[in-house]
């Protein structure tokens, strides 16, 4: 498997500015990303109780969330998608070997659910690193 339309430091750059937006994000909700609002802490699954939140809690002209949606327009639809399937396989919803499906499902989301799925992972940075690793495209 190998990129075609976006590069790996593109990819780690992008990494960098959800990271940078994540922390911004959870500073302006006072917390962690392991508090427990719920006071209730599930067995399974999610742990981070504010991911449904995405990004939203941050003001629109946030110039971290900027930087983010700025490094992402430039990108041609088709390194969008790459950043979407390396991203699925981050959260270990695609395997590695299925880099040919992943792209077919970001194809046939279409270029602004993309984006959008994109822009509302606050973990986008975790999740984009980690399927990095997984394609052994980085480490």
């Amino acid at each position: 498997m190998m990129l075609d339309n976006l590069t790996v430091d593109q990819a780690r750059l992008i990494a960098r500015l959800a990271q940078a937006a994540r922390a911004e994000r959870d500073a302006m909700l006072g917390h962690g990303p392991d508090r427990d609002l719920s006071k209730t802490t599930a067995a399974r699954g999610e742990r981070n109780p504010t991911a449904a939140l995405g990004f939203d809690p941050l003001p629109g002209e946030n110039r971290r969330l900027t930087a983010l949606r700025d490094a992402l327009d430039v990108l041609p639809p088709a390194a969008r998608s790459e950043v979407y399937v390396l991203t699925r396989i981050g959260q270990g919803h695609l395997a590695a070997d299925q880099w040919d499906r992943g792209m077919q499902e970001a194809q046939s989301l279409g270029d602004t659910t993309v984006t959008g799925t994109l822009i509302e992972d606050p973990d986008l940075h975790d999740h984009l690193l980690k399927g990095l690793y997984e394609a052994r495209l980085g480490s």
